[in-house]
């Protein structure tokens, strides 16, 4: 329990939490913790909107130009058993599997420098900073709800970035892209994971 209560006091004293973590690394209750919130969020956002309708509408509404037959196809391949539930199983590990990645570059490049840490420290450091993006999939989820399916997009479900207010069926899309990687969950997990690394003590 006092893990789990660390891990939400991240949102108000972070750097109290940051400083604590590569002492007493944490690793299982973050793994525990996201892949039961994922997989949750992932069962709400089913309820009301399966991810393949999601990949269509977000094919549908870029800019480039679909052949029709390939819509076809593609809503064939999307309705199989198999495919809808490797976008569940995808929505669920996903996040795990990036803190890892993040994880083993970051502990890979913070050795190289000469910064002293195990890789149970990086990735426990890692995981407590990825917190916020419970509300990205909280926003999936209420999105899911509240908007219509048909104008729901899958790369725009949590997404709290200036992208949603253009339209992206104009839209130049390297703006598009641009103004899509200045999400406010992104920025407040980079700014976590800055004060996190910078508690990993030089050789």
């Amino acid at each position: 329990m006092q893990t789990i209560g660390l891990l939400f006091s991240v949102f108000g004293s972070p750097a109290q939490v940051m400083f604590r973590v590569p002492k007493t690394p944490r690793v299982l209750a973050p793994i525990v913790f996201f892949a039961l919130f994922s997989f949750l969020a992932a069962c709400a956002v089913q309820l009301k909107v399966n991810f393949a309708e999601l990949v269509m509408n977000t094919i549908l509404g870029s800019p480039q130009s679909v052949n029709p037959d390939d819509i076809a196809n593609l809503q064939q391949i999307l309705s199989l058993p198999m495919i809808r539930g490797a976008f569940f199983a995808g929505a669920v590990f996903m996040p795990l599997l990036i803190i890892a990645g993040l994880s083993v570059l970051y502990f890979g490049l913070f050795t190289a420098i000469g910064r002293e840490g195990s890789f149970k420290a990086f990735f426990s450091i890692t995981a407590f900073a990825f917190m916020p993006n419970i509300f990205s999939q909280l926003l999936g989820v209420l999105r899911a709800f509240f908007i219509s399916p048909s104008l729901l997009m899958l790369d725009q479900l949590g997404s709290l970035s200036p992208a949603l207010f253009l339209d992206r069926a104009t839209a130049s899309p390297l703006l598009f892209a641009a103004l899509s990687s200045i999400d406010l969950v992104s920025i407040w997990i980079l700014s976590l994971l800055v004060i996190g690394y910078g508690f990993v003590p030089p050789k």
